[in-house]
């Protein structure tokens, strides 16, 4: 298996490992609740990081096949030519603005480097780095996509070109 395909899986992998680790922990959480009657102290610490990481990497992956919502109810009415341009714009814009909010995620995650969690001593900043690493990762499946909309549009030309 190539670095590339192991790279363009590692997302939908780990998304995949936090909400199994979710699954197990809170299963254990409540058999050890309501069963044993023995509470765990540390579980919603590690829900908590868990359900992000998850949130983040699952955001990327749902990026990479373009699987966020969007609304096209004007866009389905111009030609291809244009969809694709139109997308192609949408795809540098959305570049903007996940980096932007990767750059404001970034100075969340370092301002949290002396707060820790209160049971486990996690520094937050673990925690919290989540958000900048999945802003980034998104911003660059939508790299992957615009390589896509510019061949898109190369072969919509191929095709104007054939038929004349």
């Amino acid at each position: 298996m190539s670095v590339f395909k192991v790279l363009d899986t590692l997302d939908d992998w780990m998304a995949k490992g936090c909400t199994l680790g979710i699954m197990v922990i809170t299963i254990i959480a409540v058999f050890m609740r309501y069963v044993l009657n023995d509470p765990l102290q540390w579980v919603e610490e590690i829900l908590i990081a868990l359900f992000l990481w998850a949130i983040m990497l699952g955001a990327s992956s749902a990026m990479k096949n373009r699987g966020h919502v969007s609304i096209d109810v004007l866009v389905v009415n111009f030609s291809k030519k244009w969809q694709h341009r139109i997308q192609l714009f949408n795809d540098v814009l959305t570049i903007a603005v996940l980096l932007t909010i990767a750059y404001l995620g970034f100075g969340l995650a370092m301002g949290a480097q002396d707060k820790i969690t209160p049971i486990l001593q996690i520094k937050y900043v673990y925690i919290d780095i989540a958000v900048p690493i999945g802003f980034c990762w998104m911003a660059l499946h939508q790299v992957r996509n615009i390589f896509k909309d510019i061949r898109a549009i190369k072969n919509d030309k191929a095709a104007l070109g054939a038929k004349s």
